[in-house]
């Protein structure tokens, strides 16, 4: 059965409304315990934020992982994308919500894909 707002009393759906938009909101937020550049031989600078949000990903053979990781990296075109940390051969590799984006992180060498194409590869840059 369906509920319309007009089964339900006004101050169910005024408190109902702000349950949406303050669960809405938590998505967008995003705290950053550091930040990291990193640079590629162009000189193009590469910003990412680390945060922390617990989550657990549960692979195709019925292994459950949890991972803690997540950043936030500034693209060229000014636009913030949120990766989170997921199963990696070796180093960090963080994925987009959608998989589209890819930041793996290894020593001071990081790439940035998006659907499998490298769209920055360098180096940690310290500042």
């Amino acid at each position: 059965m369906f509920f319309s707002s007009s089964h339900l009393p006004p101050r169910v759906c005024a408190a109902l409304a702000v349950c949406v938009f303050v669960a809405g909101c938590a998505a967008w937020r995003f705290t950053t315990l550091r930040e990291s550049r990193f640079i590629n031989v162009d000189a193009e600078i590469l910003h990412v934020e680390y945060g922390r949000e617990t989550r657990t990903e549960t692979l195709a053979n019925g292994l459950a992982c949890t991972y803690e990781g997540k950043v936030r990296i500034r693209l060229a075109d000014g636009r913030r994308v949120v990766l989170y940390q997921t199963l990696a051969p070796s180093g960090i590799r963080y994925l987009s919500a959608d998989k589209h984006y890819e930041f793996i992180e290894k020593a001071p060498h990081c790439i940035l894909m998006r659907d499998g194409v490298p769209l920055f590869e360098g180096i940690y840059y310290r500042h």
